[in-house]
């Protein structure tokens, strides 16, 4: 498949280590929103079941890695983090409600933050540069992903959630390592991207963390039948999956309110 490569500005004709068809990206989208509705319905309603607690680490590895693969084909746009910052201004109050039985303030950042910073850092770093020059904003905008990160609460999962982030994109870039000098980002990113995920949810346990690590895996083998489906047509509409992640933190937060 042809990739963008960010290192030589051009398309190449690679073997990709993770591959999505436009079905499976759309079915894989779908399972992960609803593991983040069960997640974040346990703490709105005050469930406090361990069984949705557990369903829930699924949900961001997976977002992640279709993230990546979304950005990965083509030079990272402006218009793509600044997407992200809008409707991730847009769900905060709906975050704050879910999350304020938590103790989270209103100022903590929702996950889209996490998503809008490190799209940021990677829009930057796709600016056409001098040769043999460095980017000074690339270097700003890799500061601010970091900075976000090392600021954010439990919720926007801080330091662990932004090097998934760059994992995710660093498994579906081309930059194999027999053709450019910067091949150990394939490399790490393989051995990181479980590590990482491990990360996420090292605070609750053994239990929760290889939940996050196998959830994503069962079901992206769950779904490898689609990818010989005769019809690939997308299932989902264009902007999905931030209106429904508004939606549902509104609906949650505004049920929690009434409930309690």
């Amino acid at each position: 498949m042809a990739m963008f490569d960010p290192h030589s500005g051009k398309l190449q004709q690679v073997r990709e280590v993770v591959h999505f068809t436009p079905l499976q990206q759309d079915v894989l989208k779908f399972l992960a929103l609803v593991l983040m509705v069960f997640d974040h319905a346990n703490r709105a309603l005050g469930l406090h079941e361990p069984v949705l607690l557990l369903l829930g680490r699924g949900a961001f590895p997976l977002f992640a890695l279709l993230w990546g693969y979304n950005l990965a084909s083509r030079p990272v746009r402006q218009a793509q983090a600044t997407r992200l910052w809008v409707w991730a201004v847009v769900a905060q109050p709906g975050y704050w409600l879910v999350m304020r039985h938590d103790g989270l303030a209103f100022t903590d950042p929702n996950i889209l933050f996490l998503f809008a910073a490190v799209t940021q850092a990677l829009a930057v770093a796709s600016l056409p540069m001098r040769k043999g020059a460095p980017n000074p904003v690339l270097a700003g905008g890799v500061l601010l992903a970091l900075w976000w990160a090392y600021g954010a609460t439990d919720g926007s999962y801080g330091t662990a959630g932004v090097l998934l982030l760059l994992a995710s994109y660093g498994l579906c870039v081309s930059l194999p390592g027999y053709v450019t000098a910067v091949w150990p980002v394939r490399g790490l990113s393989i051995v990181a991207w479980p590590l990482l995920v491990l990360m996420l949810n090292a605070e609750l346990g053994g239990t929760m963390m290889l939940a996050g690590l196998l959830l994503p895996a069962l079901l992206i083998l769950g779904t490898l039948p689609l990818a010989t489906a005769f019809n690939q047509r997308r299932l989902l509409p264009r902007g999905f999956f931030l209106q429904t992640y508004v939606a549902h933190l509104l609906a949650l937060g505004l049920a929690g309110v009434f409930l309690h």
